[in-house]
């Protein structure tokens, strides 16, 4: 699996930006896994006429409930180790 998030790892200065550049660095992630298991979970489409990128994710998540009963949804890392 890659090495855990730091935050650290984001040079953006505003969610908007900072998303994108999440978006590249899992991409380059799911890069690493050899072709044939590799996962293609993550699309980034740049629209160079329109100034505009778009991500597309799908993403394993789990469901709990936190102690007032809230629904608690985290993504879970779905990149195998290389």
């Amino acid at each position: 699996m890659p090495a855990p998030f730091n935050q650290a790892d984001l040079e953006s200065t505003n969610q908007p930006a900072a998303l994108l550049e999440l978006a590249f660095q899992l991409q380059a992630s799911e890069l690493t896994v050899p072709e044939d298991t590799r996962p293609n979970n993550l699309t980034v489409a740049i629209d160079g006429e329109e100034s505009t990128a778009t991500i597309t994710a799908t993403l394993p998540v789990t469901f709990a409930l936190d102690a007032a009963g809230k629904p608690v949804i985290t993504a879970t890392d779905y990149i195998p180790a290389v």
